[in-house]
Formats: C-alpha cells, sequence, structure tokens
C-alpha cells in the first residue's frame, strides 16, 4: 500500500514547505506565558489542526479542481508558480501576508504557518505523481515531525538561536524553489 521512497519523497517535500523552524520565533513569542503542560498542547494542537487541513485538501482539492474543470497541468504550473514565489520568501527572508490573532495554536501555528496555502498546494501536486495514501501518511509524518520542532522550540532556540533558525528557513527555502521548478516542468510535460 505505501511506497517507502514515495512517502519519503513527500514527507521532505511537505516538511520543507511547512517549515516548522520558521515558526519556532513565533511559536515561542505567544506561548512565552504558557505552562510546559500548555505549550505542549498548543504545539499537540497545532499539528492536529495542520494536519486536518492537509488531509482535507488532499482529499477535497482534486475533487473541487474537476468540479471548476482545471486541469490538473495547469494546476500544476499555477501551484508550481506560486510555491517557487513561496519558496522566494523563504530563502530571501520576506515575510508576506503575516496577520496574527488568537487561537494560537489553531489560527496562528496550524493553519498559516504549518499547513498554508503552500502546504495545501503542494499535497495535491504530490499525490497525483505519489499516490494519495503516500501523500496521507507523509503529511502525517512531517506534522508530527513539525510538533516535535515545536515541543522543542525552547531547546532549538538556545541551541542554535534565532540566526540558526533564520537560515534553516532560508536553506529550506532553496530546497522548496527546486520542488517548485519540478512541478512547473511536469506541467508544461518537459
Amino acid at each position: 500500500m505505501f511506497d517507502l521512497p514515495s512517502v519519503t519523497t513527500a514527507f521532505i517535500a511537505l516538511f520543507i514547505v511547512m517549515d516548522p523552524f520558521a515558526s519556532v520565533p513565533v511559536f515561542l513569542s505567544l506561548a512565552r506565558k504558557f505552562s510546559p503542560e500548555k505549550r505542549g498542547e498548543a504545539a499537540r494542537i497545532a499539528g492536529m489542526v495542520a494536519l486536518g487541513v492537509l488531509l482535507g485538501f488532499l482529499f477535497l482539492g482534486p475533487v473541487a479542481l474537476s468540479f471548476m474543470n482545471i486541469r490538473f497541468e495547469s494546476f500544476q504550473i499555477a501551484g508550481g508558480v506560486l510555491m517557487f514565489v513561496i519558496a522566494l520568501t523563504f530563502a530571501l527572508g520576506i515575510r508576506m501576508g503575516e496577520h496574527h490573532e488568537a487561537p494560537i495554536e489553531a489560527v496562528i501555528i496550524g493553519v498559516p504557518l504549518l499547513s498554508g496555502p503552500g502546504t495545501m498546494l503542494t499535497s495535491i501536486l504530490l499525490s497525483n505523481t505519489l499516490g494519495v495514501a503516500n501523500v496521507a501518511a507523509a503529511g502525517a509524518l512531517a506534522c508530527a515531525a513539525s510538533y516535535l520542532v515545536l515541543i522543542g522550540s525552547s531547546s532549538l532556540n538556545r541551541l542554535i538561536g534565532k540566526n540558526g533558525l533564520e537560515i534553516l528557513s532560508r536553506v529550506m527555502g532553496v530546497l522548496l524553489a527546486a520542488f517548485a521548478v519540478e512541478f512547473i516542468r511536469r506541467g508544461l510535460g518537459l
């Protein structure tokens, strides 16, 4: 049922686009007054919300595209272009369209940061080539890994600091750009 190389490829792509390292400073800032238990609960809820959004879009996105008569190749090219723009913002450290409101777990961390448009788009694009089951499994693993990053955010921040987190986020942006170019190439049939 699952193909390990496909799950691994999808996990890497989803983890890169989720970029939980970029969420660490926001998470720490918003959860600074939380007890360790409440911080853990916030990370768990963020991971679960991100997974719910990812899976919902993974299963319902193709139906919506079909209903709107949008060919997958068109979505692949448009998605690749948008993903490339997202990758540029990661790689260059540009933050676009950020809007922060409570509740912290569901709104700020779970949806816009971990499972935002890039994650939704990536899940559909990957499912066409790697299979829905493989992408769903990879999505669950990427959300679990993101949860672990958020749980360890205080230690991670102490270990590599704000600059280290920024460097990790930028490296992930470059890797995401490579995935974006691949999606565009496939959409063009090259």
